[in-house]
């Protein structure tokens, strides 16, 4: 049975990646509004851009587009539900930005 409470798109995006990833280092950003009036971008769009930070052992030995690949293939159905796009910054715990 489905839970009646509906739960927002940032907060699922969160389950799904720390399930997922086991990040050390995390940070999800709405950054919707920062789009507002952008071709495609009606006045009840909401949760469609998001900034994704993340540190994980996941990415160990593994380039760029994998790493954006795996994130994508985690997140394809947000796609499929309106997220239009993701921002990231993936890298593993030895290549960590400072």
């Amino acid at each position: 049975m489905e839970s009646e409470t509906k739960e927002s798109r940032q907060t699922r995006m969160e389950s799904i990646l720390k399930n997922q990833f086991a990040p050390q280092s995390f940070s999800l950003t709405d950054v919707s509004l920062e789009h507002a009036g952008h071709p495609g971008m009606t006045k009840g769009s909401k949760e469609t851009h998001f900034r994704l930070q993340m540190v994980s052992s996941k990415f160990i030995g593994k380039s760029t587009v994998e790493n954006h690949r795996a994130v994508y293939a985690e997140l394809g159905e947000e796609f499929k539900k309106g997220l239009h796009a993701l921002e990231m910054d993936l890298s593993s715990p030895e290549h960590q930005s400072n």
